[in-house]
């Protein structure tokens, strides 16, 4: 009987430290000033047209390790399956029930915004509004004038803006939206100009990275969301064996908290992470490399320069060699996985075949660098330089 008692503790043991692992965890440091959360800001359940529970997308997102995730039903009549039939539900719901579900078995692990997404034709597509009150308000503002495109978009992110949300303009390259050009349309353009856009959603899992959208925020300073748009289980979603991820949004806070999170969005403070790749602003994203890649160590010898590097994140990072550097040789392409070293060897350039020494004159050099998959601009790589003293 006490060995049994021993084995049932020890296997105890073993599920509770098992339940504070997070076996897939996203790990991004923090920048200057700011904690980075990992955030989800566009989800689907089976409350609007998607295949799995509120509850199982919060356990989803906590199993990869995210600080935050938006609830965001299609809240438009024809997309709530369950509102509309009452499946899995004794009796009818309002829209809002998913978010309180989510919230629910959320508890005090992950951060969960009442979201929901107007869903009309091109244009104007489907805008996601963050940190709404009431989506059943929202759908009845569209839907008075749902023969209208333009109208009811409008409709509803103007009651969506009354209710203070964070609106969100999503997936612009979706091939349905955009089968031959990605363009801001005058309907985009007026509701802009209204002041019912602040945020372009630059990456989304379906439709993958959009470059116009990259630059049409910079140009009208909009905050950058990354988000999976999930329909599916994850599992089926992404290949988590071969180490990837779902997509995300990396928000630089000043706490952990929803008013930490919306305060960021209001400022722009955000960047995505995709696909091994980060998109952004170059405020956000040359302090977040230099979080992610810490140079360790230095040495200035007389034949050669010596740079340890460290990647202390789950983004890998990619050097290329950069202009300015043209009289040394070292290595032109390299790839830093996530949590590993790379040491670079800088060298004069050879002289009938030979290395030479670095003039005894020169106390100090820039070793200069291109980190091709952080971008600030669409085909713009972040270039930063390694200075290195005697």
């Amino acid at each position: 009987m006490k060995k049994f008692l021993l084995t049932l503790v020890a296997v105890a043991g073993v599920f509770t430290a098992s339940a504070q692992l997070t076996p897939n965890k996203i790990v991004v440091p923090d920048i200057k000033g700011y904690q980075t959360l990992t955030g989800d800001f566009h989800i689907h359940t089976v409350f609007s047209d998607a295949n799995v529970w509120p509850a199982t997308r919060v356990y989803e997102a906590i199993w990869e390790g995210l600080d935050v995730i938006a609830i965001t039903e299609h809240i438009d009549t024809r997309h709530q399956k369950m509102v509309n039939n009452g499946t899995f539900v004794k009796e009818k719901c309002d829209r809002d029930y998913s978010f309180k579900l989510a919230e629910k078995a959320a508890g005090k692990n992950i951060l969960v915004i009442h979201g929901g997404e107007i869903t009309r034709g091109m244009p104007p597509g489907h805008f996601n509004c963050l940190f709404v009150k009431d989506n059943d308000a929202i759908c009845e503002a569209a839907e008075v004038t749902d023969h209208d495109h333009y109208l009811a978009m409008q409709g509803g992110l103007k009651e969506a803006r009354d209710q203070g949300a964070f609106l969100m303009w999503n997936h612009p390259n979706w091939c349905k939206q955009a089968p031959n050009e990605t363009k801001m349309w005058k309907e985009h353009k007026e509701i802009l100009k209204a002041g019912f856009m602040d945020a372009i959603e630059i990456y989304n899992m379906a439709c993958g990275y959009t470059p116009e959208g990259h630059k049409w925020a910079l140009d009208n300073n909009l905050a950058m969301l990354g988000n999976s748009d999930c329909h599916m289980p994850f599992f089926m979603e992404v290949d988590y064996l071969h180490g990837a991820h779902r997509p995300v949004t990396l928000v630089f806070a000043t706490e952990k908290s929803l008013t930490g999170v919306r305060e960021a969005l209001d400022a722009r403070r955000t960047a995505v992470f995709a696909e091994g790749t980060v998109w952004g602003r170059e405020q956000e994203v040359r302090p977040l490399l230099e979080a992610c890649l810490v140079v360790k160590s230095t040495q200035f010898k007389e034949k050669e320069i010596v740079i340890e590097f460290e990647n202390v994140s789950s983004i890998p990072v990619t050097l290329s060699k950069g202009s300015g550097s043209e009289d040394t040789w070292y290595a032109r392409h390299v790839v830093i996985p996530p949590f590993t070293t790379f040491t670079y060897k800088v060298r004069p350039l050879l002289v009938d075949h030979q290395t030479v020494a670095f003039e005894k004159n020169v106390k100090k050099y820039d070793v200069n660098f291109v980190a091709e998959n952080f971008y600030i601009g669409p085909n713009k790589p972040l270039e930063f330089k390694v200075r290195v003293a005697r």
